[in-house]
Formats: structure tokens, sequence, C-alpha cells
């Protein structure tokens, strides 16, 4: 798995990490993937009991990278268009329908897509700084 996302197992819980502090966490195509594999593999693995979702550094997730939307949209790549029904729809419904019991422990922002995942979660726990 990369390294824009990070993975433990501690005694049944799943922790996963959205790993691009520089970027407040922020949602690229890479980290996209990532975490609706990382979801999908915790909702199979019976190991697993309970998913805890974070973000590293300062931010929980600061919702779309839109620098690379506007990369891609520069270079006439249409697929920025298409990022709801390819990238968010599949990561929600990876959230919502988890058989066993999301946390989202959110830490700094939550914006955007990083807020909706934070709703689509079972529970959220905000530290002091938490900001949607």
């Amino acid at each position: 798995m990369s390294d824009v996302l990070l993975t433990r197992d501690t005694g049944g819980v799943r922790l996963i990490t959205l790993n691009r502090p520089e970027s407040f966490n922020a949602l690229n195509v890479e980290l996209k993937l990532a975490l609706v594999g990382a979801l999908r593999e915790a909702a199979a693995d019976d190991a697993v009991r309970a998913v805890v979702l974070t973000g590293s550094g300062r931010s929980f997730c600061a919702g779309q990278d839109l620098k690379e939307h506007i990369a891609q949209l520069q270079a006439d790549d249409p697929s920025p268009l298409k990022t709801v029904e390819e990238h968010y729809n599949p990561l929600i419904r990876a959230v919502a329908t988890m058989p066993k019991p999301i946390i989202s422990a959110v830490n700094g922002s939550a914006a955007g897509a990083g807020a909706s995942l934070a709703f689509a979660s079972d529970l959220r726990i905000a530290a002091a700084d938490a900001k949607s």
C-alpha cells in the first residue's frame, strides 16, 4: 500500500490514517483509490472488529485536492468531471455499508469530502481543534 495511507491493526481495531499532511490530507486520486481499497479490505477481514479513520498532521481531511483537478483539466483530462461517480460515491458507500463500526477521529479540519467521510461514519470523535 502507498505511503499516502497508513494502516495498523491493534486488538481487532484497524486504524486507517490519511497521510498527506503537507496538503491537509486532501484527497488526490492515489489516496482515494488507496482508501476505498483499505475500507473494502477491512470490511472483508474477519479479524477486524472495528475501524478508526483519522488524518495525520493538523487536519482530518481538507476534501478534494483541487490542485490535482486543475492540473488535470488544464491537460484536457476530463476525469475530474467524473470524480463523484468514480471515487466519492464508492468511498461513501464503503463507509456507510461497513459491516462493523467505523469511527472518524477528527483532528483539525474536515472539509468537503473529508466532512462527508466523517458524517458517513457510525461515530465521530472530535479533537478540541476540530472544524468542519
